[in-house]
């Protein structure tokens, strides 16, 4: 379950994998159609895009039992997983901090401030 959780993370921070992922549904998804319906390839095609986009122009509907569920699970997988993910990965660019410190960089200046304290400590001593 971890690597699944894993694998759903990193898809969702990467742009490139988004695009892939999305793609990869959209083909399979083709490719069931056209199995099941007997349709040509660039009509499946056309189905995959219009239905996962919720669309749904009903100009091209499943008869078949197995396009149907090809149609419900497309559906669900777009509206459940990849668009969530395409939001989420727009709003982090839009949200994220540039000017925000690395971990690195807090890491330095917390061993900086430590050696001030050091130095401020032997100062107070050595007045005393």
């Amino acid at each position: 379950m971890k690597n699944f959780s894993n694998l759903f993370v990193k898809i969702a921070n990467s742009p490139r994998y988004l695009v892939l992922s999305s793609s990869l549904l959209l083909l399979t998804a083709s490719a069931f159609y056209k199995f099941f319906e007997g349709k040509s390839f660039l009509d499946s095609i056309w189905w995959s895009l219009i239905t996962a986009s919720t669309v749904g122009y009903g100009d091209t509907v499943p008869q078949s039992l197995g396009g149907r569920t090809t149609a419900v699970v497309l559906v669900l997988v777009m509206i459940l997983f990849l668009v969530p993910m395409i939001t989420a990965s727009f709003a982090s660019k839009l949200i994220v901090d540039r000017n925000a410190f690395t971990h690195e960089e807090q890491e330095e200046m917390k061993q900086m401030l430590h050696q001030l304290l050091e130095i401020e400590k032997k100062k107070n001593k050595s007045q005393e």
